[in-house]
């Protein structure tokens, strides 16, 4: 633990994508062919027949700094065998509050609730506070947002998960089956505001269609990010799948 409360990132990338991190020096090889092997060691609580894979660890070298990462992303492993594991461990520095938002941004990813509209906020306002503390200097009003999202996180408890993680079924498996029960609700048409004006070509019927008229890429993950959040994208668009009341055409 002392390595992760050193050298140790609890991370969102830009996305949805988690990972748990720790860095070494190329010198400190023998510590990192430690841990990697206690890592593999780990252990879980899986069904003898699941189909979750297991732990997968990614070693990356910075050639410019001489910095070896090791790093976990996949969901699955997240949950089942490094959660137990920093579950039953103390942390002493500010590492203890990154560790309880990312937690929480786990569960909402393995339960289900990122895939509802309210928990996908959440997450989101999550990754948002754990990518800027340490990148932007302070946050303002920091220790207010994260009571909020404490609060929220507790009432969204509150509602029935959507994967139900002790049947161990794999969470890509989990996410295809939600999203083709739920093909009805997802949203046809995007609304894309500039200053509380549609921009040209808007209503889109397709992410692809969205994507394009904001100059990005058809398969972007933009939509899913910032569709119906009430977030603002590049501090201007606000994507939404209804018409905004008393918007401008």
């Amino acid at each position: 633990m002392g390595f992760l409360e050193g050298e140790g990132t609890f991370g969102i990338k830009t996305g949805s994508s988690m990972y748990l991190q720790v860095a070494q020096k190329n010198t400190s090889i023998y510590c990192i062919n430690a841990i990697i092997a206690f890592l593999n060691s780990l252990k879980s609580n899986l069904l003898k027949d699941s189909k979750i894979l297991p732990i997968n660890i990614l070693s990356t070298i910075n050639k410019k700094t001489n910095v070896i990462s090791i790093s976990i992303s996949s969901v699955d492993a997240l949950y089942y065998y490094i959660l137990p594991l920093l579950d039953n461990s103390k942390m002493y520095t500010f590492k203890k509050i990154d560790f309880k938002l990312w937690r929480m941004a786990l569960l909402l990813k393995i339960q289900g609730y990122y895939y509802l509209p309210a928990g996908k906020k959440l997450f989101l306002d999550i990754s948002d506070i754990l990518n800027k503390r340490y990148s932007t200097g302070s946050i303002e009003n920091l220790d207010e947002k994260i009571e909020d999202i404490f609060n929220r996180f507790k009432a969204i408890l509150t509602i029935d998960p959507p994967f139900i993680v002790k049947d161990n079924i794999p969470h890509v498996d989990n996410v295809r089956r939600f999203r083709s029960e739920n093909k009805s609700d997802s949203p046809k048409t995007i609304y894309i505001y500039d200053n509380d004006r549609l921009i040209k070509g808007s209503p889109f019927n397709s992410y692809s269609d969205a994507h394009k008229a904001l100059g990005l890429k058809s398969t972007s993950n933009t939509c899913n990010r910032y569709l119906d959040t009430n977030r603002i994208y590049k501090s201007k668009y606000i994507l939404t799948s209804k018409p905004l009341s008393g918007s401008r055409c």
